[in-house]
């Protein structure tokens, strides 16, 4: 969903702001790109609103003293919370700059229905905030991760592997619950989002974020906005086809799709079969993947087939994206084994063999290890993206 050129001019100065505060009004002229009638208009407000607060320089010269602009560190807080892959609920509550002044876990109990996961997580985020110094009128948002399919303009959630199939009005449960707006998104754009603030991609304003997990996801961001498709759901890059027609079948239903092949779930179904083993709950993967790294490290087993078949369709996928989008960077993030020199061999030549020239010279990429606590960050970053671009 595209903001107003009102709400992007804010979101603008106030990324700005955070990346080289402190600053004065004048200086953001050049680094926004905006006019200083403009400037002068939007932080008059913001420092109204308590935003953003002033901090005079005393100067040796007569005259005016210099005025600097910060974003204020207790004007409002916001907290970020998610589903990890072990069952707890990692939260974090950050102030207005990003600065996290408090991270909890708890353990999340076993449930079927998405709305009795959405109970859970108010629980948790009860819990968490009476530990926190912060006051609850102090909380501007709450932002939630998850691994489904989410409608991010309602905070509805659609589906999730392993629950009962929706809509389950999740946001709306947590927000009751506590009083506080709670927004809700994918958790692969919250990677993107801790990407774009806190990693490779801060304050790159044009990258693709592609997690390689139990499943494949991707996220855009362009022009320093997040895209999100029309209906508020994130991009399913991990259904794309690989092997039309004939290829194995992913659990969507089609055939073919990326994360048949290249997800660390597919990884483990094609290893086991490989092996004539039988493939794990999805509860029990993480473990059984780290197992067979294991046993391949030692040369107890051989899945190099599965691994650089992975690799060689990914190298595919991505260069398909590029040829398509000609992103600036493409982030990847994956697990240990997707940087093992051989399998980044394997990815490489595929891409080379299938981008389109002009655009392969011209992209960056970045192969990064996944991080689990950079949801938290992400959803974090997801509720101050709204803060700046709304107050």
């Amino acid at each position: 969903m595209r903001l107003s050129d009102q709400e992007y001019n804010r979101l603008l100065l106030l990324k700005k702001l955070r990346a080289s505060e402190p600053v004065a009004r004048t200086d953001l002229v050049a680094l926004t790109g905006l006019t200083g009638g403009t400037i002068t208009a939007i932080t008059a407000d913001l420092v109204n609103r308590g935003i953003v607060i002033e901090e005079k320089v005393a100067s040796s010269s007569r005259g005016r003293p210099r005025v600097n602009l910060r974003i204020n560190p207790s004007g409002k807080y916001v907290i970020g919370t998610t589903a990890t892959g072990d069952g707890h609920a990692l939260t974090e509550i950050v102030n207005l700059r990003g600065e996290s002044l408090g991270v909890s876990t708890a353990k999340l109990q076993t449930a079927t229905r998405i709305e009795d996961l959405a109970g859970q997580f108010a629980a948790v985020l009860e819990n968490a905030i009476s530990g926190w110094q912060v006051r609850r009128e102090d909380i501007f948002r709450i932002g939630v991760g998850l691994p489904g399919i989410v409608d991010s303009r309602t905070g509805s959630v659609e589906q999730i592997v392993t629950y009962e199939p929706g809509p389950c009005d999740f946001g709306g449960i947590v927000s009751r619950a506590l009083g506080i707006p709670t927004l809700v998104d994918n958790n692969i754009n919250l990677l993107a989002r801790a990407e774009h603030w806190y990693g490779a991609g801060a304050h790159a304003g044009d990258f693709t974020l592609i997690n390689v997990d139990l499943a494949i996801g991707a996220a855009l961001y362009r022009g320093g906005q997040l895209i999100s498709g029309a209906h508020g759901i994130a991009s399913e890059f991990g259904h794309t086809k690989i092997v039309p027609d004939v290829g194995r079948t992913c659990f969507c239903g089609a055939r073919g799709c990326l994360q048949a092949y290249c997800s660390v779930q597919a990884i483990i179904e094609q290893s086991c079969e490989r092996l004539g083993r039988v493939p794990p709950s999805y509860d029990g993967m993480n473990a059984c993947f780290d197992e067979l790294l294991r046993e391949h490290a030692a040369a107890e087993i051989d899945i190099w087939p599965v691994l650089e078949q992975a690799s060689h369709y990914l190298g595919i996928a991505v260069a398909n994206h590029i040829t398509m989008q000609d992103p600036e960077a493409v982030i990847i993030l994956g697990p240990p084994v997707a940087m093992m020199d051989r399998l980044r061999g394997t990815f490489f030549a595929a891409l080379e063999q299938n981008t389109f020239p002009a655009l392969r010279r011209r992209t960056k990429l970045h192969f990064k290890f996944s991080d689990k606590s950079a949801y938290a960050r992400g959803a974090a970053a997801m509720v101050l993206e709204h803060v700046y671009a709304t107050s």
